[in-house]
């Protein structure tokens, strides 16, 4: 038996004409250009959230490395400057002492990360392992957290915490938690600047300081950087609020000095 035809003039039950297609993709072309943006910014805080985690983590880790050595801070780089200790001291305080991922910004490129791996040859010093491959600044590792080593200037004295390892002669003996005048209010560790289409420097990106444009925390969380502080809490801030040289501050006073001051132990204005 053959299936009954429709009337002429019109057409199967349930079926779309061209024009309401058309209305409909229509439709979710709007939908989704007004959920999309939502969407993109609900990811992007949560990047920002778990940067924040990350950066308490290694702001504790640097609480418990105080703890274990005599109160003082670990250094930036190993004596030569060939490579950064800093991680390596601070990996041991992790969750596990070979995770390395907390090492890493979310909101940073995959090439950030720091994945361990073996083969340099150099025996176990300042937290590597037996033969792990060193962490080398100058054109080596990109790293998305830097550390506050120098401080405000990069010269002598340091105002920072901790350049060269062992390097007392130079006037870099290890910073001792004492010298810390206000641990709540001095820079330790936070996004680097590592993007060279906002004036970074990927090569030297284990440094954060406020003496170089290259050197100042990335603002990529919303236009603010997440910054762990030496007693170990975590604030996200406008550059304005740690850079002192312009275009964020018109330095030296006022705010300008007030920005400074967070990156020295000593909390005062150095330029």
């Amino acid at each position: 038996m053959n299936p009954p035809r429709c009337p002429p003039g019109n057409q199967a039950p349930g079926a779309f004409t061209l024009i309401e297609l058309l209305v409909v993709i229509a439709i979710i072309a709007i939908l989704a250009a007004m959920l999309l943006p939502a969407l993109s910014r609900a990811k992007d805080k949560a990047k920002a959230i778990s940067c924040v985690n990350n950066l308490k983590q290694l702001g504790i880790s640097l609480t418990l490395y105080r703890d274990d050595y005599q109160s003082c801070y670990p250094p930036g780089l190993d004596p030569q400057g060939a490579y950064w200790i800093w991680p390596p001291l601070l990996r041991a305080y992790t969750s596990k002492a070979t995770d390395t991922r907390v090492f890493r910004c979310p909101s940073a490129p995959d090439t950030a990360e720091w994945i361990p791996t073996f083969g340099g040859g150099l025996p176990a010093a300042y937290g590597y392992q037996a033969n792990e491959v060193r962490l080398t600044p100058g054109g080596g590792s990109f790293m998305s957290y830097g550390y506050n080593c120098w401080g405000s200037v990069d010269k002598y004295p340091v105002y920072g915490l901790g350049v060269y390892a062992g390097d007392t002669a130079a006037g870099d003996p290890p910073v001792k938690e004492s010298k810390v005048i206000k641990p709540t209010q001095m820079i330790a560790l936070g996004d680097s600047n590592w993007n060279v289409n906002s004036g970074g420097d990927p090569n030297w990106s284990g440094f954060i300081g406020a003496y170089a444009a290259r050197q100042w925390p990335l603002d990529l969380h919303n236009l603010r950087a997440n910054i762990a502080f030496a007693d170990a809490h975590v604030q996200t801030l406008p550059r304005t609020s740690f850079v002192p040289a312009l275009p964020y501050n018109k330095y030296p006073g006022g705010g300008a000095d007030v920005a400074c001051a967070l990156w020295n132990s000593d909390n005062q204005p150095h330029y």
